[in-house]
């Protein structure tokens, strides 16, 4: 399996390092998907969520950010961030914790199908926030 680098850096320091076989990354217009070999380009991103695909299903990385940039070379993605959610924090129990955490995310796997309904829900959501269709920002006719 083909892996490439993946860096990502908030304001406040390095937040991921490491090999990935697959990248989802939420851009301005839609989210980008990035496989080894991808060609060259950049793209800034909206708040959404990053996924870093290992290669291993227990060993992928998701981390929430508010917006910034990507670069993405054949072999090299670099992610540049504003403000990051839920990256990890580097403590000296890391294996242990790594073992707990792959536990919990098999116990509390769900179906692809559910976790794209959950996202349409989601996304369903958020567009009638920002179009002001949400029923608390309407405005009465007459």
């Amino acid at each position: 399996m083909k892996l490439f680098q993946v860096d990502i850096v908030s304001l406040e320091r390095s937040v991921f390092s490491g090999q990935a076989s697959f990248v989802v990354i939420p851009g301005e217009q839609g989210d980008l998907g990035i496989l080894p070999g991808h060609a060259p380009l950049m793209a800034e991103l909206r708040p959404g969520w990053v996924r870093v695909d290992q290669g291993d299903p227990v060993a992928e990385e998701h981390f929430y950010v508010s917006g910034g940039a990507v670069e993405v070379q054949p072999e090299r993605v670099t992610i540049l961030l504003d403000f990051v959610l839920a990256a990890p924090e580097d403590t000296g129990g890391e294996e242990q914790e790594r073992q707990q955490a792959r536990e919990n995310l098999l116990r509390a796997r769900v179906s692809a199908l559910e976790y794209a309904q959950m996202e349409a829900a989601l996304y369903k959501a958020l567009n009638g926030l920002q179009s002001g269709q949400h029923p608390l920002r309407r405005k009465r006719i007459r």
